[in-house]
């Protein structure tokens, strides 16, 4: 993974604040039921980093040194990460 520790941390730090496995699920579920995603699980660990507001932090911190897919690596990391914890 390219992204920094502390940038890593403070990401997944920003997110679990606000993460809790029901709305987890909850959110792949409408997702489920919109039916417009191609791949549920990317557009759900987007969202969440949407849903903590740390899009403009990303924009600021990491696009000087990293692109999506990069970033993704990192969130799908965090998202195994935050439901291992909820286990």
């Amino acid at each position: 993974m390219k992204m920094t520790p502390q940038h890593f941390d403070h990401l997944k730090s920003s997110i679990s604040l606000i993460w809790t496995q029901d709305k987890h699920d909850a959110q792949r579920q409408f997702i489920l039921n919109e039916g417009k995603a191609k791949d549920v699980e990317k557009r759900l660990r987007w969202d969440w980093s949407y849903y903590a507001k740390v899009s403009p932090w990303i924009c600021d911190n990491l696009y000087s040194y990293l692109d999506d897919t990069h970033i993704d690596t990192a969130l799908k990391r965090m998202m195994n990460e935050l439901q291992g914890q909820s286990a």
